[in-house]
């Protein structure tokens, strides 16, 4: 949203004794951590909104249990997020209210597949791209700066407190790999559309999951800016979305798509040498979409 809307939504309780920090840096940081904290949010109902989705379509009570533990994952990062944006503000930080709902739930197999192809195996999993690189980028900064009082002049987080910003690298971390979590279970998700509808995947197939639709997507959420301050960043992030996508992407084709090789199996599901956050969380997508007892008839050949 625009910033008039984010400042329409944070409320600054009566109580607080200290004033607005007006340095660039941290005043950018904390309307970042804000918008984050109304996302995070915002979600607890969009998670609360997909369970009954699931329901009305009649889906495995395993989706439907995951996609409520994932509603309570939201409501941490939403909580987790606020109390750091509050740190960086110096006074509280909380959500205004929802708008009213406008959800319809009906039995529309074809709706849901898109809308969990959309929303979870496309944004929910760039959104955790982003949360991953970011806290590898941190854990880079802090090793940098150790022992340097001034360390973090010239980056966004130029007059935080060491302690503070090593907590703001731990909580991306986590919610980077619970993101990826929620992005495995939309790949669940449309995989089981895929064996119940065969017409609500090829939709899919069509409208979301074409290469350059993928391809422009990634670029729309990092191109541009962040692709010329950072290309090496974007780079790293861009071959872990084609390690995701070019796996479970063809899996959403009718009967299963391609099946995997028992050593790319055994390589996913028995194996793990990632070293960065954002190779963990590739690892956890895969893992948890292909290697769940749930998700491996029909893989192996």
């Amino acid at each position: 949203g625009s910033d008039d809307n984010i400042d329409n939504q944070i409320l600054y309780r009566t109580n607080s004794t200290t004033t607005h920090n007006t340095n660039v840096h941290r005043h950018h940081l904390t309307r970042e951590w804000t918008q984050r904290a109304l996302g995070e949010h915002a979600s607890i109902a969009s998670f609360s909104a997909f369970s009954i989705a699931l329901l009305t379509n009649r889906a495995p009570d395993h989706l439907v249990r995951d996609a409520l533990l994932a509603g309570l994952d939201e409501l941490r990062h939403a909580r987790v997020s606020f109390e750091i944006a509050s740190l960086l503000a110096g006074q509280d930080v909380g959500p205004g209210p929802l708008p009213p709902s406008k959800h319809h739930f009906e039995r529309d197999v074809t709706a849901l597949a898109l809308a969990v192809a959309r929303e979870g195996c496309v944004d929910e999993t760039l959104s955790a791209l982003a949360a991953a690189r970011e806290a590898d980028d941190l854990t880079e900064l802090l090793e940098r700066t150790e022992g340097r009082v001034h360390g973090f002049e010239g980056t966004k987080y130029d007059g935080v407190d060491g302690r503070l910003v090593e907590r703001i690298r731990d909580e991306l971390r986590t919610i980077a790999l619970e993101e990826s979590g929620h992005s495995a279970l939309a790949w669940r998700t449309l995989e089981w559309i895929c064996g119940v509808d065969s017409g609500a995947c090829r939709v899919v197939r069509e409208e979301v999951f074409r290469e350059r639709s993928l391809e422009a997507r990634f670029e729309f959420r990092f191109g541009g800016q962040m692709l010329s301050a950072n290309p090496a960043a974007v780079e790293a992030m861009r071959r872990e979305w084609r390690s995701i996508y070019g796996v479970l992407a063809s899996r959403s084709e009718v009967n299963g798509g391609a099946a995997l090789s028992k050593d790319y199996y055994d390589l996913i599901c028995h194996g793990d040498d990632s070293q960065s956050v954002l190779e963990s969380m590739t690892t956890n997508i895969l893992q948890k979409s292909l290697c769940d007892s749930s998700s491996r008839s029909g893989i192996i050949v």
